[in-house]
């Protein structure tokens, strides 16, 4: 099979499986993008994904996107039709032509004040583009908030709205046992709103484990806040804070940290729950997160409702008092589960279920076993 792929850059979220997909037999894979890697990207340490076998095309010329976009028989995959250039001018490019379409995009089902508008703009692009895709992989698809309510919502056919997620390479580590007195419950990312570490912080101060500590990495304009926050709390001596480390060290604390917590009020995905759950470190995330579509409530960690400290506290608690695990057993089930071989076959089961002449009309079930 002929694959092509359209993005704004080589998206290190993909790249495991995207390379995977050239690996299998009989498949070519095209990847178009605007630049390699954006400069924040780089700045802070990204660097351009490994793409084996990808022929890539970077700021690829008008003959070159109009030569790829209507490669005969081929799938197109477009990542996001609304503020992305180039899958944008491809999928126009593509339409007339023999080929098969995709649209992929993470879940948009934010709450909120800009819900209706968002609704309303999404559900106008998918009056003028549905009737051209042959299925929407999304990324963050089930749940009350998940991509599957919001885009059945704008009008694509449910059995058409696939499952699907971002995939991450893993990172090889030594899982030596850890000889501490404490438990670690460990938060990365951006400290801005949306993420709601205040909730952790707040969770965290109830905590009924006076001998667990918090550990936060990561920086942004929330830093200072939640630093006086902590204070306030009365637990500012069990709180660490670290700016943004490099990826290596990052994963490194991954792997000793006995959970990862994501209290986000909204996330399309959250990448670091892969990245955890790959290094054998359990997880804690929101139901409105993406990634909670990975979780498995006792196996690998536990969902709770977004924007409820209590119940947060009452996961951690479970963590940190009752919850048993191999951390090396654990990292080998996610990171076959997880990892771009299973995921690149995922996808081409999905898409060739699809494009069946006689496509099942029922909803497809999440599964990534």
């Amino acid at each position: 099979m002929n694959f092509v792929f359209w993005h704004s850059y080589l998206m290190f979220h993909q790249a495991a499986y995207i390379r995977e997909l050239a690996n299998i037999p009989g498949n070519t894979v095209h990847w178009c993008v605007d630049e390699e890697l954006p400069r924040r990207f780089r700045e802070r340490g990204y660097p351009v994904p490994d793409t084996g076998k990808v022929q890539v095309h970077v700021a690829p010329t008008p003959e070159q996107l109009a030569k790829l976009a209507v490669l005969p028989g081929s799938v197109q995959v477009f990542f996001g039709l609304r503020g992305f250039a180039l899958p944008l001018a491809a999928f126009k490019a593509s339409l007339g032509a023999p080929v098969h379409r995709f649209l992929m995009t993470e879940n948009r089902y934010e709450p909120g004040a800009q819900l209706l508008p968002r609704w309303l703009v999404y559900t106008w692009d998918a009056l003028r583009y549905r009737r051209h895709l042959s299925g929407v992989f999304c990324i963050g698809h089930s749940g009350r908030y998940g991509g599957a309510r919001f885009f059945l919502a704008c009008g694509y056919p449910v059995e058409r709205i696939v499952p699907f997620i971002h995939v991450v390479d893993s990172t090889p580590v030594q899982h030596t046992p850890v000889h501490r007195d404490h438990k670690e419950i460990l938060y990365v990312g951006q400290l801005i709103a949306r993420k709601r570490v205040d909730l952790l912080l707040q969770a965290f101060s109830q905590l009924a484990v006076p001998s667990a500590r918090l550990r936060i990495i990561g920086k942004g304009k929330e830093e200072r806040g939640l630093q006086q926050l902590a204070g306030q709390l009365g637990i500012a001596e069990r709180v660490s804070f670290s700016q943004g480390l490099p990826n290596a060290e990052t994963v490194a604390a991954m792997a000793t940290a006995d959970v990862l917590v994501l209290p986000s009020r909204f996330d399309g995905w959250g990448a670091v729950v892969n990245e955890a759950l790959m290094v054998g470190t359990p997880v804690i995330c929101s139901n409105r997160c993406g990634a909670s579509d990975v979780i498995e409530n006792g196996r690998n960690g536990y969902v709770f409702e977004a924007g409820d400290a209590g119940a947060l506290r009452e996961r951690l608690h479970s963590v940190c008092e009752h919850f048993q695990w191999n951390r090396a057993a654990l990292a080998a089930t996610e990171s076959t589960r997880l990892g771009g071989a299973a995921v690149a076959a995922r996808f081409q089961q999905a898409a060739l279920r699809l494009l069946a002449p006689h496509h099942a009309t029922r909803r497809p079930a999440v599964q990534w076993d």
